[in-house]
């Protein structure tokens, strides 16, 4: 296999979490545009659901701002609202209210993870992209603690 010089290490690992960011937010139907679940009977998963999908915003405008900890987080999210999505259609209902727990639990650990990196991108010129980003942007920007994200909506 030949290598080609101008390919570097990091250049690869950038192209990377772009595929793999892309590939997180367009598996399934329930993430398609990169929305994460905003039609739950539970509002606080709605909520997390808003705030989730203003962070992909941002970082859809600047992929390359996605850690790793956001990556991972993003596709243990996935994997629970998928979960999610086979309990409510077997109708078990003592399944959905645990997996649901779980999936909000893993939004807020994507809202602290993702929110982190596109705060970073927004300082790196993100803001500037469109209305909706630059708005996302300044409430980013006023949060504090990962307690006062759910405020972003």
């Amino acid at each position: 296999m030949t290598q080609c010089p101008s390919f570097s290490l990091s250049s690869f690992r950038c192209f990377v979490s772009v595929l793999v960011l892309g590939g997180v937010c367009l598996a399934s139907p329930a993430w398609a545009g990169g929305s994460a679940r905003t039609d739950d009977d539970d509002p606080s998963v709605n909520a997390k659901g808003v705030v989730v999908n203003n962070i992909l915003a941002v970082l859809r405008v600047s992929p390359n701002s996605a850690g790793q900890s956001c990556l991972k987080n993003l596709d243990e999210m996935h994997k629970v609202q998928k979960q999610l999505d086979v309990e409510e259609t077997a109708q078990r209902s003592v399944d959905i209210g645990l997996v649901r727990d779980v999936l909000e639990s893993d939004m807020e650990s994507v809202i602290a993870s993702c929110g982190k990196d596109a705060r970073t991108a927004c300082e790196g010129g993100a803001a500037g992209q469109n209305a909706r980003v630059s708005k996302i942007c300044s409430q980013l920007s006023d949060l504090d603690s990962d307690e006062q994200s759910d405020d972003l909506q």
